[in-house]
């Protein structure tokens, strides 16, 4: 039974998500999820238009000024194809809106926790010793995404998934079957050193 739910899973994945030639996975952002977003930022900033009028002029500015950024923000997200995670055998690269895409090994990589908050869905990316990543972190913005992260969720890695081209249980079931075939590979590469070592003693002795 186990195995007719992992043949399921390796054939939904295959129908939603299809592999590049090399055998590596992109996602991309949702277009048409982005474009609610941009509709919803505009709404905020014509209620900061309301508010300045009426006379709230300390509200109205700080609604112009927050949702006018993530206007931007949202046409950016609409306008430009972005491949937001890219996913082969040898790591993860997350590609966030705002700053340097991160590379993250699948040799760092602990699991994946689903993480859902009011109607945000998100997948936390966990690795070994989060701290030692905000170390080589040189944008300040970013840093303090990633303390943040760090602080709730204990990795400095979230993904949210509503504005992605694939469901968030295609891409945690991507994420899981290629660490499996990582871990699997590095069980036999161990089985293998542990069988030559095992024969250099013997011929020394």
């Amino acid at each position: 039974i186990s195995s007719n739910n992992k043949n399921d899973n390796e054939n939904k994945i295959k129908s939603h998500i299809k592999p590049l030639p090399d055998g590596s996975y992109e996602i991309y952002k949702n277009e048409m999820k982005s474009f609610y977003y941009v509709l919803a930022a505009f709404l905020f900033a014509l209620m900061s238009i309301y508010f300045l009028k009426s006379g709230y002029r300390v509200v109205g500015y700080i609604l112009l000024t927050g949702f006018a950024g993530a206007a931007l923000i949202a046409l950016k997200m609409v306008l430009f194809k972005k491949t937001v995670i890219t996913i082969n055998d040898k790591f993860i690269v997350i590609a966030p809106l705002v700053g340097a895409s991160e590379q993250i090994l699948w040799d760092d990589i602990t699991g994946f926790n689903e993480i859902r908050e009011k109607r945000n869905h998100y997948i936390a990316v966990m690795v070994n010793n989060p701290e030692n990543v905000l170390e080589t972190q040189t944008n300040k913005l970013i840093y303090k995404f990633m303390q943040h992260n760090i602080k709730l969720y204990g990795t400095p890695y979230i993904i949210q998934t509503d504005t992605l081209s694939a469901h968030r249980r295609e891409i945690l079931d991507l994420f899981n079957k290629f660490q499996e075939e990582y871990l699997e590979k590095a069980r036999k590469t161990e089985g293998y050193t542990a069988i030559i070592s095992l024969l250099c003693l013997f011929n020394s002795t």
